[in-house]
Formats: C-alpha cells, sequence, structure tokens
C-alpha cells in the first residue's frame, strides 16, 4: 500500500466479465508493476534495489513518464491467466510505449509463466548484464508492421519454409540430426575430396560425432558447413568448405561468424584454427592472426598455417544458472522453449 499511495498505477486488478465494486465469486487476480525512474533502473542493476520492498524514491510518480518496468508480483488463477495480456496491452500506450520490461522468477513456475509471455533469461543496463533478471523484448513500432526482421543469433537464421522461400537468401542452423549431417558430408565430399583431392580418411577423421555442425544454405540448398570442436579453454573452427556455385556469396564469412558467436554464447573466448594460404583472408577478416613458421603439411601437398583468436565473452553467455529449460534445449535454439517445455506443458 506504501508503493501504491506512490503510485496507483502500480497494481492492476484482473477479473472476469464486466468490472464491478463488488468482488463476487468468481476468481480474482492481480498484476503489481514498479514504474521506475532513472535511478529506480540504476538501483536494480547495481543490487541497491531491494525488490522486495523497493524504496519510494525509486519509483516514478503517476504523472512521470518511467525509463522502466519491472512486474513485482502476480497472484492469478489459470481461469483468468489470459488477462496478463491485456496488462501487456496497457504496456503500449503512449506512457509506456518503448520501455525495457524486467523482472525475476521467484521459482521454475513463475519462470515457465514469464517465459510464456515473452521473457528471457539474462539482461543488460548499459555496462551491466544481470543473468538473474528477465528481460521481455518489446516491438518497435517497425517491427510490428514487417519493416524490419526480428535479430535472430547468427548460429540459428535458417528457418525451413521461410528462409528457404526467399531466393539467395542465407541462412545457418546447428546440425541437429543425420540428415543434415549427411548434407555436411556430401558438402565436404564435392570440395574437398572432389576439387582438392583430399583422401577421405583425412577428411571423414573420426571426430565428426565429437564435434558441433554448422550449415549453411543459400535459398532451399545446402551450400556450406563449419565444424567445431571443443577443447578446456579454446576451441578449434575447421572444416569450413562452401559450394563453388555460391562462394560468391557471403557465405563463408557468415558461417565463420556464426561459429565465433556460438561459441561466444558458449563461454568461450580463445579460438584455434588452420588455413590453407588462398583462404587465410576469411580467417583474417575475424581476427586471426596466423602464427610465424613455415606452416604444415599431411597427406596432400597443400600447406597450413596455424591461427589464433581472442575475443571478449558475450553479453548473454550461458552458465549453470541460466536456467534448467534453457540448458536442455537444443544447441544453438536457447531463446525458444524446446520439446521437453511443450510436452510438459500440453500434459
Amino acid at each position: 500500500m506504501r508503493i501504491y499511495a506512490r503510485n496507483p498505477d502500480t497494481i492492476l486488478a484482473i477479473s472476469r466479465g464486466q468490472w464491478r465494486e463488488k468482488a463476487g465469486n468468481g476468481p480474482l487476480g492481480f498484476v503489481c508493476l514498479l514504474p521506475l525512474n532513472q535511478d529506480g533502473l540504476d538501483a536494480l542493476f547495481d543490487g541497491r534495489m531491494d525488490t522486495g520492498a523497493p524504496e519510494n524514491r525509486f519509483i516514478a510518480r503517476q504523472w512521470e513518464k518511467p525509463v522502466a518496468i519491472y512486474f513485482w508480483g502476480i497472484y492469478i488463477s489459470p481461469a483468468i491467466a489470459g488477462g496478463i495480456s491485456l496488462v501487456m496491452e496497457r504496456l503500449t500506450s503512449d506512457k509506456f510505449r518503448g520501455l525495457p520490461v524486467f523482472c525475476k522468477a521467484a521459482n521454475d513456475k513463475a519462470r515457465k509463466l514469464f517465459e510464456s509471455i515473452g521473457f528471457t533469461m539474462g539482461a543488460r543496463h548499459g555496462d551491466v548484464y544481470a543473468p538473474g533478471i528477465m528481460t521481455c523484448r518489446r516491438l518497435t513500432d517497425e517491427e510490428r508492421q514487417g519493416e524490419v526482421d526480428t535479430p535472430a543469433a547468427p548460429y540459428d537464421t535458417w528457418r525451413p519454409g521461410e528462409t528457404a522461400g526467399r531466393r539467395g537468401a542465407i541462412g545457418i542452423t546447428v546440425v541437429h540430426d543425420v540428415n543434415q549431417l549427411l548434407m555436411v558430408h556430401a558438402i565436404r565430399a564435392a570440395t574437398y575430396l572432389a576439387e582438392q583431392s583430399i583422401p577421405f580418411t583425412e577428411d571423414v577423421d573420426g571426430n565428426d560425432l565429437t564435434a558441433t555442425h554448422l550449415l549453411g544454405f543459400v535459398g532451399d540448398e545446402p551450400a556450406g558447413c563449419l565444424r567445431i570442436r571443443y577443447f578446456a579453454g579454446f576451441v578449434k573452427l575447421e572444416r569450413l568448405a562452401v559450394l563453388p556455385r555460391f562462394r560468391k556469396s557471403r557465405l563463408a564469412l557468415k558461417l565463420v561468424r556464426a561459429g565465433i558467436e556460438l561459441c561466444r554464447t558458449k563461454g568461450y573466448t580463445r579460438f584455434y584454427g588452420q588455413t590453407a594460404a588462398n583462404v587465410a583472408p576469411i580467417w583474417q577478416h575475424f581476427g586471426f592472426v596466423l602464427r610465424e613458421g613455415t606452416g604444415i603439411n599431411y597427406l596432400t601437398d597443400e600447406t597450413y598455417y596455424e591461427a589464433d583468436l581472442v575475443v571478449p565473452p558475450a553479453e548473454d553467455v550461458l552458465s549453470p544458472n541460466s536456467g534448467a529449460a534453457v540448458l536442455v534445449r537444443p544447441e544453438g535454439q536457447w531463446d525458444r522453449p524446446g520439446i521437453l517445455e511443450r510436452v510438459s506443458g500440453d500434459q
């Protein structure tokens, strides 16, 4: 009630049917929001705010425009849970439109509820990243009107039936099944074995089933691939291959960038690779530095040069505290519910 006296916009009641003064016997619920001023937003991220009992000075007055919204508490039954959509609609008014929205999940049940209405784990304010705060990305007016694409992780841009339907569009996905792995082997056979006369046993070296593979599409055609192998403290990017007819596209650059970003999200900052001289510029484009020396020769006459790259950690790096549901989702698809969540939701 102290917060309500500060700003009545902080408590919204939800019930079925027309609003009435007396509650009746139907289910009731409420949603508590904190319209934060600038000091309140800073305090949320620097630890000064006790979100269980926030100080008045962090809350914008009713006549003031806040800089952020914090979901403070929800009490609701399944029968009227749809009322939360009306709350979200209220946040599209002129007073609240475009403001960042944050919350904290008190338990796994609350986290699933917030994820169902668009929240994801992790939030950023300035230079501070808070993995325990959830954030709800608000669409811009341009995105609502379809004028710009919603950004996706560079390793998760291929959507069957969507990306494939746009001629010349490049999409990348993490390989998740045997069929996609066969596409990878077909691309490598057409490049390494056929073009470069690399022996089969050098290409298919026993590491394919212990690695992550990225598969790139141009339009609806599988066109390129990249293999990633993990070691303690660093990763090796290798087996970059693009079919000849797609080499004028930017697929090779997009595959390497996707591989780097995938590994950064997993917490890796050091990369190692081996490259032939003719494709070294692709790796150098991303900051790889070739080691000094005469290079390495394997089973062919090609000379390979070792290269190193060190990058800063990702803002949204995965950790043991990213959430139980997040950490069992398919590789590279950590931003959306996986099959286990959909199954449990149906039950």
